[in-house]
Parts: C-alpha cells; sequence; structure tokens
C-alpha cells in the first residue's frame, strides 16, 4: 500500500491506516520503500538503547525490546522488529527514523510540533516533556490545525522556510486531553513508551496537509520565576533553533 507522509509517497507491506494515514491512489515513481523483518535481539548486542547514527548512505536507530531501524540513502527504512508489529513499533518508525532519512536528504529536521492558529504557523520546540504536543493540543481545540507533531521535517520552498506536514496524529496526556471540556476521543494506547500518553487520529478538518512557512519559533525553556515572554534577535534565535535538531548520532 501506499501512503502520504512528509508530502512523500510511502510504500509500505503494513496497513499504516491506525495511524490517520490514508492510502494514495497516484503514486510518485521515487517513492521510500519500508520493509519489516522478524530479527533476534540476542543478535544486536553490541547496540545500547536509542543507539543512532546517521550518515549519507546508513543510518540507524536502535529501540531496546522494540526493533532495529535501518536507514538506506534517504529512501528506505528496514525494520528489523524483535517481538511483534504493534502500535508502539508503527509509531516509533514514523517519526525518528524518518528524522534520520531526511537528515540523509539534507533537509533541517528538529524536534517540535507545528501547528496553524489563526493564520499564523506556531512552531513549539523543545525537549521531551516540555509542552510541544500539549500547547498544540490547545491550539486544535480552539480551532488550530497540526502540520506535525514531534518530528518537524522542513523545505527550502520559494527561498522560504517551510514547515513539511507529516501525519494526522497527535499523541498527549489524559491531563491535557480533557483540558477544557473538549476531549479527543478513541485513544490509541502505548504499552511500551515511558511516557504516559495515549495517541489519536485528528479530524481531517485538524490537519493541513500542504508545505507552510513558521511565523513563529517558540522556545519552551520554562522558568519559576517568570511568565513572560522573551524575544530573541536572529543571532540568539538561530542559536536555539539549532540547538533544538534531531540528535542523530550517538
Amino acid at each position: 500500500m501506499y501512503y502520504t507522509l512528509y508530502c512523500e509517497d510511502v510504500i509500505s507491506e503494513v496497513d499504516l491506516s491506525p495511524f490517520g494515514l490514508a492510502a494514495t491512489q497516484n503514486p510518485k515513481s521515487q517513492s521510500i520503500k519500508i520493509d519489516f523483518l522478524r530479527q533476534s535481539q540476542d543478535k544486536l548486542k553490541k547496540y545500547i538503547n536509542h543507539q543512532t547514527n546517521s550518515g549519507n548512505d546508513y543510518g540507524y536507530y536502535f529501540f531496546e525490546d522494540l526493533a532495529l531501524f535501518e536507514i538506506f540513502s534517504g529512501n528506505r527504512i528496514l525494520v528489523r522488529y524483535f517481538n511483534k508489529i504493534d502500535n508502539d513499533l508503527i509509531h516509533t518508525m514514523l517519526n525518528y527514523p524518518f528524522a534520520i532519512l531526511f537528515n540523509q536528504r539534507k533537509r533541517f529536521v528538529i524536534h517540535a510540533s507545528c501547528v496553524l492558529f489563526n493564520g499564523k504557523v506556531f512552531c513549539f520546540c523543545g525537549q521531551t516533556q516540555s509542552g510541544k504536543s500539549s500547547l498544540a493540543a490547545f491550539l486544535i481545540k480552539k480551532g488550530g490545525m497540526l502540520i506535525s507533531e514531534d518530528t518537524c521535517v522542513f523545505d527550502n520552498k520559494d527561498k522560504d522556510l517551510c514547515a513539511v506536514p507529516s501525519y494526522n496524529f497527535l499523541k498527549i496526556s489524559d491531563e491535557v486531553n480533557i483540558y477544557k471540556n473538549n476531549s479527543l476521543r478513541k485513544p490509541m494506547i502505548f504499552k511500551k513508551k515511558s511516557i504516559d500518553r495515549k495517541g489519536y487520529i485528528l479530524q481531517e478538518s485538524q490537519f493541513y496537509k500542504k508545505p507552510i512557512k513558521v511565523d513563529y519559533f517558540i522556545y519552551l525553556d520554562w522558568s519559576e520565576t517568570s511568565l513572560k515572554f522573551k524575544k530573541l534577535d536572529n543571532g540568539a534565535s538561530f542559536k536555539k533553533l539549532l540547538s533544538k535538531t534531531r540528535r542523530l548520532s550517538l
């Protein structure tokens, strides 16, 4: 089956529709290929959990008790899974391995969530559990549209840095979901994630499907003494932006 992901056609033998991905009827000739292969973890003892590397032609990401994801030349991902193909495996595959793949294609990739709200695009950058997805969910519930969550890929379009839409899926905590009495429904449960969050497919009207220029980058470095926004000059902002790039080697 062919799917559209990060504005690219992806061919996968495993169904990706539970994550909001619809089948593509007219795929491009150059598609990203995803293959799955059952593998014994005992043969991969040299790797440590979350070990990552990215080269131009070959990269990998190792997730203990889940899989070794191998990425080839920006056009193929081989998933060597250890137990079974489940939601945890697919969700992991749709994010970090694709960050490596687009890094091989010389794209700019950061750890962030991006939302279109009131005609402006906000990109929330930060570490894990800094509130990126929570802020995205809040704006979506107020009428915004998701562009990308967790992994943001950028493309130079007409000399502008444009965020590329990922897929129609958001992962948030129960506490965030029930806020404002406008809860997302039919959660997907993850059993192997270290963070207690559930996944939700958004409505079609809540997902923006085209590359779009970012208006504001917001860096989530929280303070216990001040609740004010601090505006950064271009140099400081650029340094912050580079610090939020996906770490692709270990």
